[in-house]
């Protein structure tokens, strides 16, 4: 509406006849007729500021852009690494071996710091650095500054003379030497890629050095896992659970979601290493170098199943093949390997040297069978026609109720391996078997706010040759660990641990059995 000239000039003589009538004595028909003019005057005025806000609004209407057709300016694209996270763990553990022979066989592969005089060790601290790199490509890169070296400490065999063992002809007490070496150096424990052919991630090969797709516990995270260490019969077939290789891995994207939520979730899964495996690698174990032609082949099926109840099982069958080319240093031989009375030599048994390998491509067997029978006999034992190594070959089933919060895990596997025979002057492919039982319960502390505790009982049991160790000596284990993880914040977790310990020091000859009671406790730091 417009505000025009009439209207103007009506306001002017009305406020002049107001002020005429101010001058006189003013009739009372006189004032309310002010009062009438009043109010139509303060009525054009909001009709003429409703009018200029009207116009106001239609102008801005008229140079507007529609809502549809506003675009937001697109964002800059973001540089590889600024897709990456860094992430890592600590664990600190304190072990006390509470009573053990007096030969100080106390002895573990998994873990240096159990043995006569050790307190405090630094086990782990990984730094981890991974992230995509596209839709196509994923990166993982994992250090470990906590890595512990041979050496620190010998449980060589020293002379003795001592009548205990004049019964097994023995010239020697296994006592041990102490060395100065240094630890706590870093390594590499993984360094690949994911290269993805599809954009859902279902397909994808990983390439380089990573862990291998054989055993649960062998894939599942140590910053994850309750027992302090992974079992032997499982965790024997291959060095640090990792080697150099390529692997192809297929799962579904509804399954990769359920693997990596069971982490997420603190239901202490594996995460996604396919729900099909199959792989190609070296053989000899992580940070090892290649010593044969051949390769290892792996391969793995597994399937987590969610009840409508919410509770999930997953069950695994894996298996691997090829030839391992063992290492061996030079020891004097005797019988009772992986028995208490180990170290016995009868009259004109042979002298000291390295075991000879009885495989393909290692000289003739025949000759250093013989010559192994008499004392002081040079054996042959080098690659003398390109060695091809000891057949190695094994096959594994899994089984998985997680923790909700009955928690219940069991593997089991059977093969054959590089093994010392028992007259310890060669090494050979023999049978081996073994696997472990494992049972938890999840329990959350919502009345007090104390954290999340796992208690759990596990029992291992193993027959059969530690391939990693020098001379593959044959290895015998029944092992019960009593313990609990208390989780007190999502970044902090202590773990304490009783294990009844029965096993073969796989250390050093003559390999004798042992058994001790170790006390051990663990503090995890997460970030």
């Amino acid at each position: 509406m417009k505000f025009r000239p009439g209207y103007r000039a009506l306001a002017i003589a009305a406020f002049g006849l107001s002020a005429a009538f101010a001058a006189t004595p003013a009739a009372a028909d006189t004032a309310a007729e002010i009062r009438a003019l009043k109010a139509r005057l303060n009525k054009l005025e909001a009709e003429e500021a409703a009018a200029k806000r009207a116009a106001h609004a239609a102008a801005q209407q008229a140079h507007a852009v529609p809502a549809a057709h506003v675009v937001a300016a697109p964002e800059a694209p973001k540089h590889w690494y600024e897709k990456m996270s860094f992430r890592g763990y600590t664990q600190m553990r304190y072990n006390d071996t509470l009573n053990a022979n007096q030969w100080n066989d106390v002895y573990s592969p998994h873990d240096r710091s159990v043995g006569p005089r050790r307190n405090f060790l630094l086990r782990r601290t990984r730094l981890i650095f991974s992230g995509d790199v596209s839709s196509h490509l994923y990166l993982y890169v994992q250090m470990d500054l906590a890595s512990a070296p041979s050496g620190t400490f010998s449980n060589s065999a020293t002379a003795a003379t001592n009548p205990v063992f004049a019964f097994y002809n023995l010239p020697f007490v296994q006592i041990g030497t102490y060395g100065n070496a240094a630890g706590n150096f870093a390594q590499m424990r993984d360094a690949y890629a994911d290269i993805s052919i599809d954009e859902k991630k279902e397909f994808r090969f990983r390439v380089g050095q990573s862990k291998i797709p054989y055993g649960f516990e062998n894939m599942q995270s140590s910053q994850n896992r309750l027992a302090l260490d992974r079992a032997d019969a499982i965790n024997s077939c291959c060095k640090d659970e990792r080697d150099l290789g390529v692997f192809f891995y297929y799962t579904p994207e509804h399954v990769r979601h359920l693997l990596r939520d069971l982490v997420k979730n603190n239901l202490k899964g594996t995460g996604d290493y396919g729900m099909f495996a199959l792989g190609i690698y070296n053989g000899q174990g992580a940070n090892r170098i290649e010593l044969n032609n051949g390769v290892h082949i792996v391969s793995r099926f597994t399937y987590p199943y969610v009840f409508s109840n919410g509770q999930i099982v997953e069950a695994s069958i894996q298996g691997y093949t090829g030839r391992y080319m063992p290492t061996t240093s030079a020891i004097t031989p005797s019988l009772g390997m992986a028995t208490g009375w180990a170290g016995y030599r009868p009259p004109g048994y042979p002298g000291a040297g390295a075991p000879f390998i009885n495989a393909p491509g290692y000289g003739d067997v025949t000759r250093n069978l013989v010559l192994s029978q008499y004392p002081g006999a040079a054996w042959n034992y080098s690659c003398l026609n390109g060695c091809q190594g000891v057949k190695d070959d094994r096959v594994a089933i899994t089984g998985v109720i997680y923790p909700q919060p009955f928690g219940l895990k069991a593997e089991w596997n059977w093969g054959r391996g590089p093994t010392l025979d028992p007259t310890q002057t060669y090494i050979s492919s023999q049978r081996l078997n073994g696997g472990y039982v494992e049972a938890t319960y999840k329990y959350d502390d919502t009345l007090y706010g104390l954290g999340t505790f796992f208690p759990f009982v596990k029992w291992q049991y193993y027959n059969g040759g530690w391939k990693v160790e020098t001379n593959a000596p044959l290895a015998r284990v029944h092992e019960l660990d009593v313990g609990v993880e208390w989780q007190p914040l999502p970044e902090v977790e202590l773990t304490a641990v009783y294990t009844k310990m029965n096993r073969t020091n796989t250390g050093a000859a003559p390999y004798r059995q042992f058994n001790a009671d170790l006390l051990r406790m663990q503090l995890q730091w997460n970030y």
